[in-house]
C-alpha cells in the first residue's frame, strides 16, 4: 500500500505545481487583453483594414454561424419569372444603393465601408440559396447589412433570392434599368408631387402607361381612393408590414400620398388576363358568392365586390398576388388593424385548395365585377 501511494504523489505533484504556473499564465493574458483594449491601439478606422488573423477569425465565425442557422430552411421555385421580375425592382429599391448595379463599378463611397458590401452577381460564389436568404432577412451584425424591414415578409425575400438565381444563371445583362416616368402627370404636378415618389409607385405597380411588373404585386388601377390612402397609412404606422413598402411609405408625405390615391384610383382598371383552370373557377366562384357556411366562411362579395369604398376589389387582380396575400393573412401578418382582424379570422379558415380556387376565379373576371347568383362563369 506504501508504494501505491508513492508512485501516484508524484505526478499530483507535478500537477500542483503547474497549476500555479498555468494561473500566472491566464492572468498575465487577461490583463495583457484588457490592457491592448482599453488602450485604443487597436485601428478600428474603416479606412484600415483588420488584422489578418482578425479577418479569418470574422470570417469562419460568420459563415459557420449563417450555414448552421440557415441549414433547415426551405427553398421555394427559385426560376419562376414573375418572383425573379419583383426581386429585380425590389433590388433596384432597396439594394442597389449599397451594392451598386450589378457587374458595375460601385459607388466609391459605399466600397470605402468595412466590409465593402460585395458585388452580388457573385452572391452565389460564397452561399446557397437558404444561407442568402438568411443574410438578407435577418441581415449581418457589425456590418452595413440591416435585417428586412418587414416583419415575417419572408415571400418579399424570396423575390431577391430569386432576382440573385437570375443573376448566377444569365449573368449581369439579364438586370435592365426599367423605364421610369421623366414627365410628372399635370395633376400630381399641380398638386406638388414631386417625381421620386411616384417613380417608386410606377416601378412595381405601373401607371397609365405600363403595366405591373409582376403577377406578385397588386393593380393599384381604378382601386378606390381611400382604401389608397389607408394602404400607405397602414404601413407608414406598423399596422401593415412590407420591408419594401414602409421605408416608401416613411418617405411619403400626408399631401403626396392622397395625390397618388387620386392618381391611381383614376386610372382605367386592368385585368390579369388568366383563365385559370374551369373547375376550380366554378368552386371558386361558389366559395366568392356563398361562401361556405359549415367553415364559417363568409361570401368574399360581401366585402370585396360592395359598396365600401375601404376594400379592396379583386376582380381581375392576379392569381399569384391573391394567393400571396392570403397567405400573408393566413400567417398572422395583417391582423393588426381594425379591417385585417376581419380577414385574418376569414383567410385562416381557407385550406390551401380554395385558396388557390378563390384566386383562380377573381382573377378570372373582368374589374368591376359586381357578383351575382346568375352571372355565369365564363
Amino acid at each position: 500500500m506504501v508504494e501505491d501511494k508513492t508512485v501516484w504523489a508524484r505526478p499530483w505533484t507535478r500537477l500542483r505545481r503547474l497549476g500555479p504556473a498555468m494561473l500566472v499564465i491566464v492572468e498575465v493574458m487577461i490583463v495583457g487583453a484588457a490592457v491592448f483594449i482599453v488602450s485604443g491601439v487597436y485601428n478600428v478606422a474603416a479606412s484600415r483594414d483588420h488584422l489578418s488573423i482578425t479577418n479569418w477569425l470574422l470570417t469562419v465565425v460568420r459563415d459557420r454561424s449563417i450555414a448552421n442557422a440557415a441549414s433547415g430552411i426551405s427553398v421555394p421555385d427559385l426560376t419562376d419569372e414573375g418572383l425573379a421580375d419583383l426581386g429585380a425592382e425590389h433590388y433596384r429599391g432597396a439594394c442597389a444603393t449599397c451594392h451598386g448595379v450589378p457587374g458595375q463599378a460601385a459607388n466609391p463611397v459605399y466600397q470605402s465601408m468595412l466590409p465593402a458590401p460585395p458585388d452580388l452577381i457573385f452572391a452565389y460564389e460564397d452561399y446557397n440559396s437558404r444561407e442568402l436568404f438568411w443574410i438578407i432577412y435577418h441581415g449581418l451584425k457589425f456590418t452595413g447589412m440591416p435585417a428586412w424591414a418587414g416583419e415575417g415578409r419572408s415571400d418579399e425575400v424570396w423575390s431577391l433570392v430569386a432576382f440573385l438565381d437570375r443573376l448566377r444563371r444569365e449573368g449581369a445583362d439579364s438586370y435592365t434599368d426599367s423605364e421610369r416616368p421623366r414627365v410628372l402627370p399635370l395633376e400630381l404636378e399641380a398638386a406638388g408631387v414631386s417625381i421620386q415618389p411616384l417613380e417608386s409607385c410606377v416601378r412595381c405597380h405601373g401607371d397609365a402607361r405600363s403595366l405591373p411588373v409582376s403577377d406578385r404585386v397588386p393593380r393599384l388601377h381604378g382601386q378606390s381612393e381611400p382604401y389608397l390612402i389607408r394602404a400607405i397609412e397602414n404601413y407608414w404606422d406598423g399596422t401593415r408590414q412590407s420591408g419594401i413598402m414602409e421605408p416608401i411609405a416613411h418617405r411619403m408625405s400626408i399631401e403626396e400620398n392622397s395625390a397618388l390615391a387620386r392618381y391611381y384610383a383614376k386610372l382605367s382598371p386592368i385585368r390579369a388576363g388568366s383563365s385559370g383552370d374551369p373547375a376550380a373557377v366554378l368552386r371558386g366562384q361558389r366559395l366568392a358568392r356563398d361562401g361556405l357556411a359549415e367553415g364559417g366562411i363568409p361570401p368574399c362579395s360581401s366585402c370585396h365586390e360592395g359598396d365600401n369604398p375601404q376594400f379592396p376589389r379583386l376582380a381581375g387582380q392576379s392569381a399569384a398576388y391573391l394567393r400571396g396575400q392570403l397567405e400573408v393573412w393566413r400567417k398572422g401578418l395583417r391582423d393588426r388593424s381594425g379591417y385585417g382582424a376581419i380577414m385574418s379570422v376569414v383567410a385562416k379558415r381557407l385550406n390551401d385548395a380554395q385558396v388557390q380556387d378563390v384566386s383562380a376565379f377573381y382573377a378570372s373576371q373582368p374589374p368591376g365585377l359586381r357578383l351575382k347568383p346568375e352571372v355565369p362563369v365564363p
